[in-house]
């Protein structure tokens, strides 16, 4: 009896470690390479709920955060990001880190005309009442459109962090401003 049952726990131990080592939140390179991947296709999607669960970045989580309650917001996500391309180039465990090439639109002077023209035409409450006015938001999304895509790709690190379910990407304010082909620091500049 006590045979079968040391049996028993040592196939139990060893089902616990493999199923431990195929978690989500395990800092492998095929859990960083999925994390990655969900979470480029959640910014070109502008899927709130993913990016909330696996990208860490004040800019991003508070544009999600309007995102969730205006639709226009998760519109304005989706033009920002929908030609948002990527590569990874390296993944090091150790750092905690993974570099991506990133290419997108250049969004920069799109977005700086564009909060320059909305702030200087329209005071903060007539601004508000704006963004509920879609043929306004659809007209200012289409100029952002129309803009042509960078050639060069720039290189971002991103740092790793591990959840209690899922590994999340750290994005800081350069990571931010590449992957939004300049849009994020255009708009900040102004403030």
């Amino acid at each position: 009896m006590k045979k079968t049952l040391s049996i028993i726990l040592c196939l139990a131990l060893v089902i616990l470690s493999f199923t431990a080592c195929s978690s989500s939140n395990a800092l492998t390179e095929e859990n960083v390479t999925k994390t990655v991947d969900t979470s480029f296709e959640a910014l070109k999607e502008f899927d709130t709920d993913k990016l909330q669960k696996y990208v860490d970045s004040s800019t991003l989580n508070t544009i999600a955060n309007y995102a969730q309650k205006q639709e226009q917001f998760k519109t304005l996500g989706q033009a920002i990001f929908e030609n948002l391309d990527y590569e990874i180039k390296d993944i090091d465990l150790d750092k905690k880190t993974v570099t991506i090439t990133v290419k997108n639109k250049d969004l920069s002077d799109g977005a700086k005309k564009f909060a320059e023209e909305i702030t200087s035409e329209y005071s903060g409450v007539q601004l508000l009442g704006k963004l509920n006015d879609v043929s306004f938001l659809n007209t200012k999304l289409a100029e952002l459109k129309d803009l042509k895509m960078e050639e060069d790709g720039i290189d971002i690190t991103l740092n790793i962090e591990q959840g209690s379910k899922n590994l999340k990407l750290a994005f800081d304010d350069t990571a931010e401003n590449a992957v939004s082909g300049g849009a994020l620091n255009a708009i900040k500049s102004l403030s």
